[in-house]
């Protein structure tokens, strides 16, 4: 049985780490939503009642005891968690009055706390409910219609285009005018920050920076790429509020590569490549060392060369496990990872445009190896490149 979860609380790198702080699908609870106030929590009910509520008491609008008292008149089932500071003592004893569950200190919240809590709360639900579940399927339980077109673009994604048999789009609504994709990529972690936890609160801050013009939920790809599908808006704005709000709130710098417009949803593998090449290009063009920079302009023209980290190393004059270290902070992207994607975006090209055997493609671009070619090809693409090819014919 999963759970559902919302947040209620005015500060929003508060509603980024408690978003980010443990892996909620993995714990059973699905996390459904978050708002800056009362009023706007209970309009986010409206829409999905959840069975847990964590929410803070001091919040404009409505604080958190008119929303635990309204909430608990219209959802009598829904289990409630105060987030509290170390002065709000007195409004916490009234919370546990009015009967909620427990309470967090938000200053020192560890994930086995918060964890536990809301572990304590999900047996007490189970207790509670009645043994039958309405008649909904898993998946439209656990996921929102958000979510579920998030899973489809991935696998469409994943997938060649134009779209193949396996992706059916024709049951989708039309993509709303001017859409567009934007692919973002940390660049720059603050010293201290874990990867994991960083592609986590990136996914929620753009969730919340976005909300509804995002046409389905973020979509974590490989090389720590965030796919944003977004819709009425103009792409250089969103692009800025993003790397600003990013900066700002969570010392991250990205790497950003924008689609142009997206007419239908058989278009949007097209829209991925334009604005992976974007992003391949941004990725030189913001490398603040020179060195670096100077490195990656040799590896777009001699990709297809033997080019070992060794090798790299020599060019600009540095050892190997330094360049490693600073290749990685300055691209995001480990050296090798780089070195094949550049490969394999080439040989993409190829396969979509050439008769070339396939073995040829791979010594073109430089593999000697055409069955490590085609393991590479299939971890970067998704399928094979007999798949991609016939795909596109």
């Amino acid at each position: 049985m999963t759970l559902k979860v919302m947040l209620a609380d005015d500060e929003l790198l508060v509603r980024l780490g408690i978003k980010s702080l443990i892996e909620w699908d993995k714990h059973g609870f699905s996390f459904i939503g978050d708002a800056p106030d009362g009023i706007k929590a209970l309009e986010l009910m409206e829409e999905e009642v959840p069975d847990i509520l964590l929410t803070d008491i001091i919040m404009p609008r409505m604080d958190g005891l008119e929303l635990i008292e309204t909430a608990k008149k219209r959802y009598p089932d829904m289990l409630f968690i105060v987030l509290s500071s170390h002065n709000q003592f007195d409004y916490v004893r009234k919370a546990m009055k009015m009967g909620v569950e427990d309470y967090i200190l938000k200053t020192s919240l560890k994930p086995t706390e918060l964890l536990q809590i809301l572990t304590e709360a999900s047996q007490k639900i189970e207790k509670n409910r009645e043994y039958t579940l309405p008649d909904t399927s898993a998946s439209e339980q656990r996921y929102s219609r958000k979510e579920l077109l998030s899973s489809k673009v991935r696998e469409g994604l994943q997938t060649p285009f134009p779209v193949g048999g396996e992706v059916n789009w024709q049951e989708e609504e039309d993509l709303p005018p001017g859409s567009f994709m934007l692919i973002m990529q940390p660049r720059l972690l603050r010293e201290g920050v874990e990867e994991l936890s960083a592609m986590r609160m990136l996914t929620h801050l753009f969730q919340s920076e976005l909300g509804e013009q995002l046409v389905c939920s973020p979509i974590e790809m490989e090389g720590r790429e965030i796919v944003l599908l977004v819709a009425e808006r103009d792409p250089a704005v969103v692009t800025e509020l993003l790397i600003g709000a990013s900066s700002r709130m969570l010392g991250i710098a990205l790497n950003v590569g924008v689609s142009g417009s997206i007419e239908a949803w058989r278009d949007i593998g097209f829209a991925y490549n334009q604005a992976k090449d974007m992003l391949n290009e941004n990725r030189i063009k913001e490398t603040a060392r020179e060195d670096i920079k100077r490195l990656l302009e040799f590896m777009k023209e001699n990709y297809a060369k033997d080019i070992s980290l060794k090798t790299a190393a020599d060019i600009i004059n540095m050892s190997e496990s330094y360049l490693s270290f600073i290749f990685k902070k300055e691209t995001g992207t480990g050296f090798t990872d780089y070195l094949n994607n550049l490969r394999v975006d080439k040989a993409a090209h190829y396969l979509m445009n050439s008769q070339m055997p396939i073995y040829e493609i791979a010594m073109e671009v430089g593999y000697e190896n055409i069955n490590y070619f085609g393991r590479i090809f299939k971890k970067i693409k998704g399928v094979s490149p007999q798949k991609y090819r016939a795909q596109y014919k």
